[in-house]
């Protein structure tokens, strides 16, 4: 009789499909568009004000983020404890999300208080005004948060990784300062509130326990609002990296210092831009970061963590430039074990592209992505980010009907062609921040 957990776990189900209803967007009769998920009995509403702008539209380091948080801060008539104050006595809780090309308002309460939590919400996005005092809290509240950021090597190694990457004037690559919560002014805010965060331009989307009730009332609040449409729209170059984030030589691996006191760590992050051709392209890419780095028993946890000790945690990930990638590799290392982690790292990279990964591990990654994909469907609210990233995507409703079978049918020779031509050293630019000495 075995011991081992791994040799009696039992056997997981193979999803290599899954029964998903056609995704559909409606428009209201005001012209709105709004995505209704499938109504669930659950007692929770929630709703989503969706505009398609963000931090590409601003025109100064944090104006969007800090608009679209203080939107149910007050107008002339309220204050924010006037209006959170309400919304509390009803049960109502709000949440709020600015990105690279969106926005959102996301509010949740209970399906019997929908009509007045809907009805106070859009007054006062409608009304916002942006109150001196608590726009002065909200950057106050900021500032202290970006000091304490600073004061950590990861940061640092992230954002100058973007800015070497892309350029620092690049909409991917720019990151606000300090001094930048000193200059901005709550004009700013208004100004962008103005420019695109007026509820003509927004979409709905909808899920939990809801009816056409909840639907007809959001629309009735709409009517002095019609639509001006909605598009998420940006210049497909604007993902290009930048003169000034662009390599002069590219046969040497770029290695950035940025040295940090009174630390014994070294974080590491190694960045670089990723087209790829097609959607088969991008579900190769997605099993071969899988196998690089993409979860605990990737080859770099497995070699650099687990058989070599060299590092607390290390992974890869992309994360979205518009229609692109921005491949990242993050890692916590001792400083005494810079030059042989990334000489490793290096080692992992050449395996991937001399050596087909043998059956038992590509089973293990498809079945892995298909668990986290099957997971990301879980729960009445989960569709609406679904949707969101098909419209930031520009792909088709029909999409995730097609990804598990896209990913089944990936065979080794392909992740192995896609490591040869994506998986070179010399495309990465790599940043060690902290004690950087060794």
């Amino acid at each position: 009789m075995t011991n081992s957990f791994r040799a009696t776990r039992p056997q997981a189900k193979t999803i290599e499909s899954l029964a998903l209803k056609k995704l559909t967007l409606d428009n209201l009769r005001t012209g709105h568009p709004i995505f209704l998920g499938e109504p669930s009995s659950i007692g929770v509403v929630r709703v989503e004000l969706f505009w398609p702008a963000g931090t590409k539209q601003q025109s100064t380091p944090y104006q969007a983020s800090l608009a679209v948080d203080l939107l149910l801060s007050g107008d002339e008539s309220h204050s924010e404890y006037d209006v959170i104050r309400y919304l509390d006595h009803l049960g109502a809780t709000h949440s709020t999300e600015t990105n690279l090309l969106g926005s959102s308002l996301v509010f949740r309460c209970a399906k019997k208080h929908a009509n007045d939590v809907a009805n106070w919400v859009f007054k006062h996005v409608h009304a916002a005004s942006y109150p001196v005092s608590e726009f002065e809290n909200a950057v106050m509240i900021r500032r202290g948060s970006l000091e304490r950021q600073q004061q950590t090597p990861k940061y640092w190694s992230s954002r100058i990784a973007l800015e070497s990457l892309y350029g620092k004037s690049h909409v991917l690559g720019a990151h606000g300062n300090l001094y930048d919560y000193q200059t901005i002014e709550r004009g700013h805010l208004v100004e962008f509130k103005k420019q695109h965060l007026a509820l003509n331009d927004i979409m709905l989307l909808v899920s939990g326990d809801y009816d056409q009730e909840t639907v007809k009332h959001l629309e009735g609040l709409l009517n002095e609002f019609p639509s001006s449409g909605f598009k998420i729209s940006f210049d497909p170059n604007d993902s290009n990296p930048s003169i000034e984030g662009q390599q002069e030589n590219n046969q040497t691996p770029l290695i950035v210092n940025h040295p940090m006191e009174n630390t014994s760590q070294t974080n590491l992050q190694m960045v670089s831009h990723v087209v790829p051709k097609d959607q088969n392209e991008r579900h190769r890419l997605t099993l071969l970061n899988l196998v690089l780095g993409g979860y605990f028993g990737s080859r770099l946890m497995q070699i650099l963590r687990e058989e070599r000790g060299l590092t607390y945690g290390i992974g890869s990930y992309f994360r979205p430039s518009f229609q692109n990638y921005t491949w990242t590799i993050s890692g916590e290392l001792n400083s005494t074990h810079i030059k042989e982690s990334i000489e490793c790292i290096e080692e992992v990279f050449q395996t991937l592209k001399q050596n087909k990964i043998n059956d038992e591990e590509l089973y293990k990654i498809k079945q892995y992505y298909a668990g986290q994909f099957r997971s990301g469907f879980d729960g009445p609210f989960a569709t609406n980010s679904k949707v969101q990233h098909l419209i930031y995507r520009s792909l088709p409703n029909d999409y995730y009907n097609t990804i598990l079978p896209s990913i089944w049918a990936v065979t080794a020779e392909e992740i192995m062609e896609t490591a040869n031509n994506y998986l070179h050293t010399t495309s990465f630019i790599t940043v060690l921040s902290g004690d950087t000495t060794a």
